[in-house]
């Protein structure tokens, strides 16, 4: 009795999980997934709910497939300058022909993919099929996963492919497949300057596990030879992403990333070494942040409190609040670009204790097997509720709901009035538009009004007169503020509701 109890905080790795009918029901749920979240994905991008970094991500990703360099866009100029954004290249194969809704196809996938790898993992360390089949739905149905995947406003950021990609890397290192673990690991770093970070995190995770897993053994059989190279190449990774990013010239809209951090002032670092030394003499600063503080209470609610039985990943996760807390913005740890190496960590944790927790369940004794599943049923719905508490915006996903800024009636008027924008203008042209009117010129020569400074001045208008943000409002008589472009220069071609259509006069 008190060997299956110590089996709560160890794993049991390299369990035969050979594919079996359950193996077809999860992919078979899996496909569901994906084309249940792209169906409402693509729900909330017509009904005009996306703004922002969905089309700035867009224009990235195509750049090169249309003879503008690597990782252009008209919002910052050159993407690597600020991010290094590798894994947005071959997105382009799919942003391409598709635009916009093919970058949401990709995140869509990324879910179904997430909840198969989740369940394969919980296979790997001897979790039944059916048990499989349900708790990785746990993991993906909760709301933090369906708030990260949600992406509200945005619609989509690269990393947030990031915590599937680490799914498939965990399952190649629980099984000490070399060759595979660093392909993927290298994937998963092409995201981004700080996705090694959620690479190591994975990395760490495996090494303790296969250790703990294999007590009794000699060392060297221990020891997670794929899981420690991981975890080397992430940590090299990090200073050759941001030299990459220094060696690009900064430009008006486009400064180094150290440069936006917001608890220094910009200039102040001014190499990738001057950035490690200002973290390593602030530690105590950021050890007792409020981001931290907050984050260790999402490690606990997120992971269903499962990191309790694993309380020491605590101790190499903290890593992961390092960007909200250079960036100083507390409430955006949950944002997807901040949050995404956390998600990867926290699913990874939740997946080894749950899968502790469904060998508890088969205790001896009837009455430790309905004490552990009773009590693990109220942790999951506590913590739900807790989590729903840190994203009420999922609320919208769970009730099918686009979130979109405009009434059905207002939809209406805009698909009216712009068609004619669709049909007449071409899509070299350059255009504008109000925030939440991107969707019209999605695959199109979109610019932003508030940056076109040594721009082309556009062809074409898209406005919302009521625009909440000021330097994106476009109306007849007026557009944006510090724009400097003359209501004189432009036809007003049509105008439905609050909505308006200019175009350059000849």
């Amino acid at each position: 009795m008190q060997f299956r109890w110590r089996e709560m905080f160890t794993s049991k790795v390299g369990a035969e999980a050979r594919w079996d009918r359950w193996d077809f029901v999860t992919l078979v749920l899996a496909v569901f997934i994906a084309v249940w979240v792209f169906a409402l994905k693509l729900k909330t991008f017509y009904d005009l709910g996306y703004s922002e970094d969905l089309f700035v991500s867009l224009q990235a990703a195509r750049s090169w497939l249309e003879g503008k360099g690597l990782l252009q866009d008209n919002w910052s100029g050159n993407v690597l300058t600020v991010h290094t954004y590798f894994l947005l290249l071959p997105l382009g194969l799919l942003a391409k022909p598709f635009g916009a809704p093919g970058l949401l196809f990709a995140l869509s996938a990324s879910v179904g993919a997430a909840y198969f790898w989740a369940a394969r993992i919980l296979r790997l360390l001897g979790v039944a099929g059916l048990f499989a089949v349900v708790l990785a739905a746990v993991v993906l149905a909760s709301p933090i996963s369906v708030g990260f995947y949600q992406e509200w406003y945005h619609g989509f950021h690269v990393e947030d492919l990031a915590p599937a990609l680490c799914l498939l890397l965990f399952y190649f290192l629980l099984q000490r497949r070399l060759i595979p673990s660093i392909v993927t690991a290298l994937v998963v770093i092409s995201v981004k300057e700080d996705a090694p970070i959620a690479a190591a995190m994975v990395a760490i995770v495996a090494g303790v596990e296969t250790w703990i897993a294999s007590a009794g053994k000699p060392a060297r059989c221990r020891f997670n030879r794929p899981a420690a190279i991981v975890l080397l190449l992430s940590v090299s990774a990090i200073p050759l992403l941001l030299a990459v990013s220094f060696s690009q010239p900064p430009t008006t809209y486009a400064p180094h990333s150290v440069d936006r951090i917001s608890i220094v002032k910009p200039g102040t670092l001014s190499s990738e070494g001057a950035l490690f030394a200002f973290v390593l003499s602030n530690i105590a600063d950021w050890l007792g942040s409020e981001v931290v503080r907050q984050w260790l209470w999402v490690m606990v609610v997120g992971s269903f409190a499962t990191i309790l039985l694993r309380p020491y990943y605590l101790i190499a996760g903290v890593s992961t609040t390092l960007v909200a807390w250079l960036k100083n913005q507390n409430d955006l740890l949950l944002w997807a670009p901040r949050f995404y190496s956390t998600a990867a960590l926290l699913w990874c944790v939740t997946l080894v204790g749950f899968a502790s927790i469904a060998r508890g369940i088969t205790l001896d004794k009837r009455w430790g097997q309905g004490a552990v599943l009773a009590a693990a049923v109220a942790v999951i719905a506590l913590s739900a509720f807790d989590q729903l508490a840190l994203v009420p915006i999922a609320r919208n996903a769970y009730l099918l709901r686009s979130a979109s800024h405009y009434s059905p009636a207002e939809r209406r008027q805009a698909d009216e009035l712009f068609a004619r924008y669709r049909s007449e203008g071409k899509p070299d042209e350059p255009v504008v538009a109000s925030t939440r009117l991107f969707r019209y010129a999605h695959d199109r020569n979109l610019f932003w009004l508030n940056r076109l400074q040594d721009r082309p001045p556009p062809v074409w208008m898209l406005g919302d007169s009521e625009e909440e943000y000021v330097p994106l409002r476009i109306s007849s008589d007026r557009i944006g503020v510090r724009s400097e472009i003359d209501p004189e220069d432009y036809t007003l071609i049509d105008r439905r509701g609050r909505f308006v259509l200019l175009r350059k006069k000849q």
